[in-house]
Protein backbone atom coordinates (compact mmCIF):
# COMPACT_ATOMS: atom_id res chain seq x y z
CA UNK A 1 0.00 0.00 0.00
CA UNK A 2 0.88 3.98 -0.59
CA UNK A 3 3.04 5.92 1.85
CA UNK A 4 -0.31 7.11 4.24
CA UNK A 5 0.46 10.58 3.39
CA UNK A 6 -1.17 9.45 -0.17
CA UNK A 7 -4.17 8.80 1.75
CA UNK A 8 -4.48 12.59 3.07
CA UNK A 9 -4.42 14.66 0.21
CA UNK A 10 -7.49 16.70 -1.02
CA UNK A 11 -9.92 15.77 1.69
CA UNK A 12 -10.43 17.34 4.85
CA UNK A 13 -6.65 18.43 5.10
CA UNK A 14 -5.81 19.52 8.70
CA UNK A 15 -3.56 22.75 8.27
CA UNK A 16 -1.26 23.52 11.47
CA UNK A 17 -2.64 27.00 13.12
CA UNK A 18 -1.33 30.22 11.27
CA UNK A 19 1.24 31.02 14.17
CA UNK A 20 3.27 28.04 13.84
CA UNK A 21 4.67 26.58 10.96
CA UNK A 22 6.56 23.10 11.65
CA UNK A 23 10.07 23.11 9.79
CA UNK A 24 11.59 19.81 11.26
CA UNK A 25 8.12 17.51 10.74
CA UNK A 26 5.37 17.39 8.31
CA UNK A 27 2.14 17.25 9.63
CA UNK A 28 -1.21 16.51 8.18
CA UNK A 29 -4.49 15.44 9.27
CA UNK A 30 -7.49 14.19 6.91
CA UNK A 31 -10.00 11.17 6.90
CA UNK A 32 -9.39 10.67 10.85
CA UNK A 33 -5.43 9.93 10.34
CA UNK A 34 -2.82 12.28 11.72
CA UNK A 35 0.35 11.70 9.62
CA UNK A 36 3.64 12.98 10.98
CA UNK A 37 6.44 12.41 10.16
CA UNK A 38 10.40 13.69 11.10
CA UNK A 39 11.85 15.25 8.61
CA UNK A 40 15.49 16.24 9.57
CA UNK A 41 17.73 14.52 7.03
CA UNK A 42 19.60 12.96 6.88
CA UNK A 43 19.27 11.40 10.56
CA UNK A 44 16.37 12.93 11.60
CA UNK A 45 18.65 13.50 14.53
CA UNK A 46 16.14 15.49 17.23
CA UNK A 47 17.26 18.76 18.34
CA UNK A 48 15.60 20.90 20.62
CA UNK A 49 13.95 22.55 17.86
CA UNK A 50 12.43 19.09 16.17
CA UNK A 51 11.06 18.06 19.41
CA UNK A 52 9.16 21.77 20.05
CA UNK A 53 7.85 20.42 16.47
CA UNK A 54 6.67 17.27 17.44
CA UNK A 55 5.04 18.29 20.73
CA UNK A 56 3.38 21.32 19.09
CA UNK A 57 1.53 18.46 16.58
CA UNK A 58 1.27 16.37 19.08
CA UNK A 59 -0.94 18.93 21.45
CA UNK A 60 -2.70 20.22 18.71
CA UNK A 61 -4.32 17.36 18.57
CA UNK A 62 -5.94 17.05 22.12
CA UNK A 63 -9.16 18.91 20.91
CA UNK A 64 -9.57 17.26 16.96
CA UNK A 65 -12.36 14.71 18.23
CA UNK A 66 -12.14 13.21 14.64
CA UNK A 67 -8.91 11.47 14.65
CA UNK A 68 -8.88 8.13 15.20
CA UNK A 69 -5.10 7.22 14.61
CA UNK A 70 -1.68 8.95 14.92
CA UNK A 71 0.69 7.66 12.53
CA UNK A 72 5.01 8.52 13.26
CA UNK A 73 7.46 7.76 10.72
CA UNK A 74 11.11 9.39 9.31
CA UNK A 75 11.64 10.28 6.41
CA UNK A 76 14.26 8.68 4.73
CA UNK A 77 16.75 6.07 5.64
CA UNK A 78 16.41 6.83 9.46
CA UNK A 79 13.44 6.88 11.89
CA UNK A 80 15.91 8.72 14.21
CA UNK A 81 19.40 8.57 15.23
CA UNK A 82 18.42 9.99 19.01
CA UNK A 83 18.88 13.17 20.60
CA UNK A 84 21.33 16.07 19.06
CA UNK A 85 24.47 15.86 20.47
CA UNK A 86 25.43 19.64 21.32
CA UNK A 87 21.75 19.60 22.91
CA UNK A 88 23.21 17.85 25.77
CA UNK A 89 25.69 20.23 26.66
CA UNK A 90 25.63 23.67 28.74
CA UNK A 91 22.00 25.48 28.92
CA UNK A 92 20.26 23.50 26.40
CA UNK A 93 20.84 20.49 28.16
CA UNK A 94 17.27 21.32 30.91
CA UNK A 95 15.83 22.53 27.44
CA UNK A 96 16.37 19.48 25.90
CA UNK A 97 15.46 17.19 28.67
CA UNK A 98 11.94 19.37 28.99
CA UNK A 99 11.21 19.21 24.64
CA UNK A 100 11.92 15.14 25.13
CA UNK A 101 10.30 14.70 28.54
CA UNK A 102 7.17 16.44 27.15
CA UNK A 103 7.08 14.11 23.91
CA UNK A 104 6.39 11.14 26.04
CA UNK A 105 4.26 12.94 28.34
CA UNK A 106 1.93 14.05 25.70
CA UNK A 107 2.21 10.05 24.16
CA UNK A 108 1.12 8.96 27.48
CA UNK A 109 -1.33 11.75 27.98
CA UNK A 110 -2.93 11.05 24.31
CA UNK A 111 -6.43 9.53 23.79
CA UNK A 112 -5.61 9.09 20.66
CA UNK A 113 -3.98 5.89 19.79
CA UNK A 114 -0.52 5.48 18.23
CA UNK A 115 1.85 4.05 15.57
CA UNK A 116 4.59 3.98 14.14
CA UNK A 117 6.27 2.92 11.27
CA UNK A 118 10.26 1.99 11.63
CA UNK A 119 11.86 1.57 7.80
CA UNK A 120 14.82 2.52 9.42
CA UNK A 121 17.69 2.52 12.40
CA UNK A 122 16.18 4.28 15.32
CA UNK A 123 18.66 4.86 17.96
CA UNK A 124 18.39 6.41 21.14
CA UNK A 125 15.63 8.39 21.93
CA UNK A 126 14.67 7.30 18.41
CA UNK A 127 14.42 3.73 20.08
CA UNK A 128 12.16 4.66 22.79
CA UNK A 129 9.89 6.90 20.78
CA UNK A 130 9.28 4.41 18.50
CA UNK A 131 8.05 1.90 21.18
CA UNK A 132 6.64 4.13 23.00
CA UNK A 133 3.60 4.13 20.32
CA UNK A 134 0.91 2.41 21.10
CA UNK A 135 1.52 -0.15 17.92
CA UNK A 136 4.78 -0.09 16.29
CA UNK A 137 5.71 -1.52 13.13
CA UNK A 138 9.23 -2.03 11.77
CA UNK A 139 11.21 -3.17 8.76
CA UNK A 140 13.28 -6.33 9.59
CA UNK A 141 16.11 -4.04 8.31
CA UNK A 142 15.79 -1.78 10.91
CA UNK A 143 18.33 -1.84 14.15
CA UNK A 144 17.24 -0.85 17.92
CA UNK A 145 19.40 0.82 20.58
CA UNK A 146 20.96 2.83 22.99
CA UNK A 147 24.43 3.62 21.99
CA UNK A 148 24.69 6.60 24.84
CA UNK A 149 26.65 5.18 27.41
CA UNK A 150 29.50 5.28 24.76
CA UNK A 151 29.28 8.74 25.08
CA UNK A 152 29.09 9.20 28.22
CA UNK A 153 25.40 9.99 29.08
CA UNK A 154 21.99 7.72 29.20
CA UNK A 155 18.87 8.42 27.95
CA UNK A 156 16.31 9.75 31.06
CA UNK A 157 13.00 8.75 29.09
CA UNK A 158 14.98 5.23 28.33
CA UNK A 159 15.94 4.49 31.97
CA UNK A 160 12.45 5.38 33.07
CA UNK A 161 10.20 3.33 30.01
CA UNK A 162 12.20 0.95 28.84
CA UNK A 163 12.40 -1.69 31.93
CA UNK A 164 8.18 -1.27 31.68
CA UNK A 165 8.22 -2.08 27.37
CA UNK A 166 10.80 -4.91 28.10
CA UNK A 167 11.43 -5.54 31.48
CA UNK A 168 14.23 -5.15 33.78
CA UNK A 169 17.10 -7.22 32.82
CA UNK A 170 16.89 -6.23 29.07
CA UNK A 171 16.36 -2.87 29.78
CA UNK A 172 19.84 -3.12 31.64
CA UNK A 173 21.23 -5.08 28.98
CA UNK A 174 20.84 -2.72 26.39
CA UNK A 175 21.27 0.29 28.61
CA UNK A 176 24.34 -0.67 29.93
CA UNK A 177 25.55 -2.25 26.30
CA UNK A 178 25.22 -0.17 23.99
CA UNK A 179 24.74 -1.92 21.22
CA UNK A 180 22.02 -2.24 18.57
CA UNK A 181 19.63 -4.96 18.25
CA UNK A 182 17.56 -6.12 14.96
CA UNK A 183 14.00 -5.54 14.54
CA UNK A 184 13.01 -9.33 15.01
CA UNK A 185 14.99 -9.30 18.43
CA UNK A 186 13.38 -6.40 19.09
CA UNK A 187 9.68 -7.93 18.49
CA UNK A 188 10.51 -10.59 20.47
CA UNK A 189 11.16 -8.67 23.87
CA UNK A 190 7.99 -6.70 23.31
CA UNK A 191 9.93 -3.48 22.11
CA UNK A 192 7.99 -3.16 19.01
CA UNK A 193 4.34 -5.00 17.63
CA UNK A 194 5.61 -6.70 14.58
CA UNK A 195 8.82 -7.01 12.30
CA UNK A 196 8.21 -7.34 8.79
CA UNK A 197 9.88 -8.13 5.47
CA UNK A 198 10.77 -4.28 4.19
CA UNK A 199 9.05 -4.96 0.79
CA UNK A 200 6.03 -5.60 2.92
CA UNK A 201 6.01 -2.58 5.60
CA UNK A 202 4.02 -0.33 3.79
CA UNK A 203 1.76 -2.90 3.22
CA UNK A 204 1.61 -3.41 6.76
CA UNK A 205 1.05 -0.08 8.03
CA UNK A 206 -1.21 0.45 5.23
CA UNK A 207 -3.75 -2.09 6.71
CA UNK A 208 -3.26 -1.09 10.34
CA UNK A 209 -4.15 2.41 9.07
CA UNK A 210 -7.19 1.09 7.05
CA UNK A 211 -8.39 -0.71 10.26
CA UNK A 212 -8.51 2.34 12.20
CA UNK A 213 -9.97 4.23 9.59
CA UNK A 214 -13.05 1.80 10.00
CA UNK A 215 -13.41 2.50 13.45
CA UNK A 216 -15.06 5.64 14.87
CA UNK A 217 -12.81 7.97 16.20
CA UNK A 218 -14.85 8.08 19.94
CA UNK A 219 -14.48 4.31 20.52
CA UNK A 220 -10.44 4.18 19.07
CA UNK A 221 -10.16 6.52 22.03
CA UNK A 222 -12.42 5.81 24.52
CA UNK A 223 -10.67 1.90 24.04
CA UNK A 224 -7.11 3.88 24.30
CA UNK A 225 -8.28 5.81 27.25
CA UNK A 226 -9.69 2.46 29.03
CA UNK A 227 -6.16 0.64 28.16
CA UNK A 228 -3.98 3.68 29.01
CA UNK A 229 -5.04 4.66 32.01
CA UNK A 230 -5.31 0.92 33.63
CA UNK A 231 -1.46 0.70 33.14
CA UNK A 232 0.40 1.21 36.19
CA UNK A 233 -2.64 0.52 38.60
CA UNK A 234 -3.26 -2.64 40.78
CA UNK A 235 -5.83 -5.03 38.89
CA UNK A 236 -8.86 -4.33 40.73
CA UNK A 237 -8.23 -0.39 40.28
CA UNK A 238 -7.59 -1.07 36.40
CA UNK A 239 -11.00 -2.70 36.48
CA UNK A 240 -12.71 0.29 37.95
CA UNK A 241 -10.96 2.64 35.41
CA UNK A 242 -12.04 0.24 32.53
CA UNK A 243 -16.01 0.42 33.73
CA UNK A 244 -15.93 4.00 34.45
CA UNK A 245 -14.88 4.23 30.61
CA UNK A 246 -17.30 1.83 29.58
CA UNK A 247 -20.04 3.32 31.32
CA UNK A 248 -19.47 6.59 31.85
CA UNK A 249 -18.07 7.84 28.44
CA UNK A 250 -18.49 5.04 25.91
CA UNK A 251 -22.26 3.52 26.49
CA UNK A 252 -23.30 7.15 26.37
CA UNK A 253 -22.16 7.71 22.83
CA UNK A 254 -24.32 7.23 19.75
CA UNK A 255 -21.50 5.26 18.64
CA UNK A 256 -21.59 2.42 20.98
CA UNK A 257 -25.72 2.68 20.39
CA UNK A 258 -25.27 1.97 16.57
CA UNK A 259 -22.18 -0.51 16.19
CA UNK A 260 -24.32 -2.67 18.48
CA UNK A 261 -27.45 -2.50 16.65
CA UNK A 262 -25.55 -2.74 13.23
CA UNK A 263 -23.99 -6.14 14.50
CA UNK A 264 -27.58 -7.07 15.72
CA UNK A 265 -28.83 -5.95 12.46
CA UNK A 266 -25.87 -7.35 10.24
CA UNK A 267 -24.80 -4.24 8.47
CA UNK A 268 -21.94 -1.70 8.43
CA UNK A 269 -22.76 0.90 11.24
CA UNK A 270 -22.60 4.26 10.44
CA UNK A 271 -20.47 6.11 12.43
CA UNK A 272 -21.19 10.00 13.78
CA UNK A 273 -18.01 9.68 16.19
CA UNK A 274 -19.79 11.36 18.86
Amino acid sequence: MADDSDSIQDVDVYAPPTDWTPKYIRFAVAKGIASITLNRPPANVMSIEVMDDLNRALESLEYQRDVKLVVLRGEGKYFSAGLELNDHLGERGFLMLEACGRIFENLAKTDKPTLAVVAGPALGAGSILAGACDITLAAQSAKFGHPEIKGGVFSTVAAALLPRLVGRKRAFEMLFGGASITAAEAERIGLVTHAVADDRLELEAGMVIQRFSDMSALVAQFTRAAIAGALDLPLAEALRHAENVYLNQLMASEDAAEGLRAVIEKRKPVWKDR
